[in-house]
């Protein structure tokens, strides 16, 4: 799943339930999936959207060497892409937040999505790093381009997908502090934080105003009772200053075009001869080009 970011225009609050205090949000930002958030105008989400796509998104231009990055792990099926992942920075809050975007795939099949990690500027000047995505040469120096040293690495969830990639990136960043959310799980095994290489770490706490960054970042523990294999359990947080929602799996949106990280090449791609796509097509010309806006 991706890390989503909600852009508000008007002040939000997180109360024992996740709610809104506005009635209108005139953005939600470059979520995986679609969302109930129907209240949102089109048309002002889409200029918003053009408007902020055009802040900037950097890619290092790099070669295959600096992107590449090992992983055959994941169960039942493991998470590629495989041995490279191609990181996209885009800044959505000027000087303040940024996205840093890698495909991420359901392993020997045709299944790919978007996997994010949000980066923060604390008032310290240093950075705040959401759901760490996999740490391949290419993205660690394109989050030393910020010039600024990373504090807090935060593991907002209990799923499998995100917490990977915490205990490689904070061995990038020795000096961070690690903050994971509660009542952590795995399957088929329950393993502990350590075995995924993530040491040392603090719980993050619902509501908890003593975390170091309490003045600039609210936090709410959304959670479930535990039913079948596991607790849903999610950390969502609130960024006060540009009035930004940091959520991972709560809220979810399917934008109109793919994101940059997965090639509109390697969608059509998936498409071919595929059964699925003909009958939902219903044998019409273009079915794999229906299959690519549909994904998305």
């Amino acid at each position: 799943m991706v890390a989503a970011t909600a852009v508000l225009p008007k002040p939000a609050l997180l109360q024992k339930s996740l709610i809104f205090s506005s009635q209108h949000h005139g953005f939600i930002y470059g979520f995986s999936k679609r969302s109930n958030f129907e209240q949102i105008s089109e048309r002002k989400s889409r200029n918003f959207f053009n408007l902020v796509a055009a802040s900037g998104s950097k890619s290092s231009g790099r070669g295959s060497s600096e992107r590449f990055y090992l992983n055959f792990t994941g169960f039942p099926f493991p998470l590629g892409p495989f041995l490279n992942r191609t990181t996209i920075r885009t800044e959505v809050v000027k000087d303040c937040i940024w996205l840093f975007e890698q495909e991420q795939a359901l392993g020997f099949s045709s299944v790919s999505t978007n996997i994010r990690m949000t980066v923060i500027k604390l008032k310290s000047g240093g950075l705040w790093v959401h759901a760490p995505i996999a740490p391949t040469k290419e993205c660690i120096q394109l989050v030393k381009e910020l010039n600024a040293p990373v504090e807090y690495i935060v593991l907002p969830t209990f799923a499998y997908e995100h917490k990977i990639f915490v205990g490689p990136f904070s061995r990038k960043f020795p000096r961070a502090q690690i903050w994971v959310a509660p009542r952590q799980w795995s399957w088929p095994i329950d393993l502990p934080l350590e075995f995924f290489g993530i040491f040392r770490s603090k719980a993050l706490i619902d509501e908890d105003e003593s975390t170091p960054w309490a003045d600039e970042i609210e936090q709410k523990v959304l959670s479930s009772p535990e039913v079948g294999i596991g607790p849903y359990v999610e950390v969502a947080f609130f960024h006060k200053r540009s009035r930004t929602l940091l959520v991972t799996d709560a809220v979810i949106f399917v934008p109109r075009q793919p994101p940059e990280c997965i090639s509109k090449e390697s969608l059509l791609a998936s498409a071919k001869n595929g059964l699925a796509v003909k009958l939902l097509s219903k044998g019409k010309e273009g079915g794999r080009e229906w299959f690519f806006k549909s994904c998305f």
